[in-house]
């Protein structure tokens, strides 16, 4: 799933998990790890435009939130219902030049969630045209 998105995932990361939905207009790649918060600091930065600013979940959706492709079947809780230490951003690849964006393929929905001081887990939703589902599978190349 990294490669169909275009994600790469630093060596250092664990707990990987990634899924595939098909959808009746479009599809959903999800995918998700864990980073060390400096770590998760730093790749968030290799990949965001410079200037633009994660925003907190201001308006947390309430338990039981069941989006069209949901984290929950991958045993994860749904970002957007996180209230403390969630931070997100939306980008496209689309003139993204920066150090990790321009291996970007689709447009992404980016959080994350410091779920105990120290530890950041990443959350990454892209929505995928059926016309293009789903791209050749490669192997990541890891971040170095």
């Amino acid at each position: 799933m990294s490669a169909q998105i275009g994600i790469r995932i630093p060596e250092t990361a664990s707990d990987h998990r990634a899924g595939y939905k098909v959808g009746q207009r479009y599809d959903t790649g999800l995918l998700s790890f864990v980073l060390r918060s400096d770590e998760a600091a730093a790749y968030t930065g290799r990949l965001i435009r410079e200037g633009t600013r994660m925003s907190g979940n201001l308006h947390p959706e309430e338990q039981g939130y069941r989006p069209a492709a949901a984290f929950q079947h991958l045993g994860l809780p749904e970002p957007e219902t996180f209230v403390r230490g969630l931070r997100r951003t939306s980008m496209c690849p689309d003139d993204l030049e920066t150090p990790e964006g321009k291996y970007l393929q689709r447009c992404i929905d980016l959080f994350t969630h410091e779920y105990t001081p120290g530890t950041t887990r990443i959350y990454i939703r892209s929505t995928i045209e059926p016309s293009v589902t789903p791209p050749p599978s490669t192997a990541a190349k890891p971040v170095p």
